[in-house]
């Protein structure tokens, strides 16, 4: 009795220990169901939230291009200083005597309608323009002329002793505060001999200001020039190479811009400059240099001998279109004379 008594419990113990085993399966199963749910919604919202931010960032870079690109990145400062002239590149040559354009750009009068009229330009010294003319340029053969801006500066004396060290002239557009500081080298220019042109008191863009501010700059600094050196009216280089219809209309002197931009504003090294002036130079050319750089001092001792080599005949500006007998007008603009027939 005792043996079935005990076989009894047994059972009773196994199916209780099924049930208790069967029941903690049901937990567990169920347990690990809703965990793998709530990891599952976790990662929903994760991955929503991550969507989310991509889109957002991805929104954000799209609006800033978009903004950079509405934005218009021009040189400042001295025709490509750190300015920079950077002068705007000329890209193609224009037609002789076309004194329209200078960047590819549309040249449009800015001028606010309460501008008043012009009024006649002061005078500079007793003398006529001062056209630097060499009888020795012979029409008939190649010429160039080497331009220089924005100086004077320690570097100009150094070009000129280039320039005389092979017969060559040319002409330097000087800036008023340059002026003032390096008199010394504005006197040195004078007596070699060179073109002495004027590109204002301050750089600024003669595209900007009243009437009145856009001549003072011109008109003070051919004033200044005169305190130094008798030249009397000088040519004028505009700043940038900016020019619109009120600027010609104020500005009763002949202005002049570029054929060839060599650079060396933005590369400051000879080999580029030598090898830009190489690939573009032709027959009526004006090339653009500044006279800030040892660089371009360097460049200017290379490229010189380099174009009298072709056959060429380096001169100033005015030099060269008096030599190829072409009149040059107050409020003109020319980037190149005429070449040789």
């Amino acid at each position: 009795m005792k043996k079935k008594s005990r076989a009894s419990l047994s059972k009773v113990l196994m199916i209780l220990w099924l049930m208790t085993a069967a029941a903690v399966l049901v937990v567990t199963v169920v347990y690990f169901g809703e965990l793998q749910k709530l990891y599952s919604a976790v990662g929903r919202i994760e991955e929503e939230k991550a969507s989310g931010e991509v889109e957002q960032m991805n929104t954000s870079k799209n609006g800033d291009a978009a903004a950079i690109t509405d934005v218009a990145v021009y040189p400042t400062g001295n025709d490509g200083l750190s300015d920079p002239s950077e002068a705007p590149p000329v890209t193609e040559a224009p037609t002789p005597g076309d004194d329209t354009a200078v960047t590819g750009t549309p040249q449009t009068s800015d001028t606010p309608p309460d501008t008043p009229e012009p009024s006649d330009p002061p005078e500079s010294g007793d003398t006529e323009l001062a056209y630097y003319h060499d009888g020795t340029i012979d029409p008939s053969k190649p010429i160039i002329a080497l331009s220089f801006d924005d100086g004077p500066s320690v570097y100009t004396v150094r070009i000129l002793e280039a320039l005389k060290k092979y017969n060559a002239k040319a002409t330097f557009f000087m800036v008023g505060y340059n002026i003032e500081t390096h008199k010394d080298e504005v006197k040195a220019v004078y007596e070699a001999g060179c073109e002495i042109g004027n590109h204002t008191t301050d750089h600024t863009s003669l595209k900007k200001g009243k009437a009145a501010e856009i001549k003072a700059r011109v008109y003070d600094n051919e004033d200044l020039i005169n305190t130094i050196v008798p030249v009397g009216k000088v040519i004028v280089r505009p700043p940038y190479g900016d020019f619109n219809d009120t600027v010609k209309e104020l500005i009763a002197r002949p202005m002049f811009n570029w054929s060839v931009d060599s650079l060396d504003w933005k590369t400051r090294n000879a080999d580029s400059v030598v090898k830009q002036i190489q690939q573009d130079a032709k027959d009526g050319y004006i090339i653009l240099m500044h006279d800030l750089y040892e660089s371009t001092a360097e460049a200017t001792e290379r490229i010189i001998p380099w174009l009298i080599e072709q056959g060429y005949q380096v001169t100033c500006v005015s030099d060269m279109f008096k030599a190829r007998g072409e009149e040059v007008l107050d409020g003109h603009v020319y980037r190149l004379a005429k070449p040789a027939e």
